[in-house]
């Protein structure tokens, strides 16, 4: 059976990417949940301010981030965002980025099921 392509996350592709180094998983895990907050709170403040530069830059981030780690779903709502920013679509941000987060909740109780 295929993947979902839009699975919260592919932990069977995950291990395929670090090579089953449960070292180099965490660590990869460790550094998204550190770096996806601050990634967050700039998306926020850039939709607040209407800076669409800066909300690009931080949605593009938090897609490359969620590609390499195989959260699909996160990675395409981020790439929703970034379009609206690309596009200067920054009334539809709000919902957007709204979409984002949800997946992001869904997406961080699972990384830390793999951090334990």
């Amino acid at each position: 059976m295929a993947p979902d392509p839009l699975a919260i996350l592919d932990v069977a592709a995950l291990e395929r990417q670090t090579g089953g180094d449960a070292g180099l998983r965490s660590e990869i895990v460790r550094m998204f949940l550190e770096d996806c907050p601050q990634r967050l709170d700039a998306m926020g403040g850039a939709i607040a301010v209407g800076d669409a530069a800066a909300l690009t830059s931080a949605a593009h981030t938090l897609k490359g981030s969620a590609a390499y780690l195989k959260a699909a779903t996160v990675r395409e709502r981020a790439a929703e965002l970034e379009g609206c920013a690309r596009e200067g679509k920054l009334a539809d941000a709000p919902v957007a980025f709204n979409r984002l987060r949800e997946a992001v909740d869904e997406l961080l109780p699972e990384l830390q099921k793999l951090s334990r």
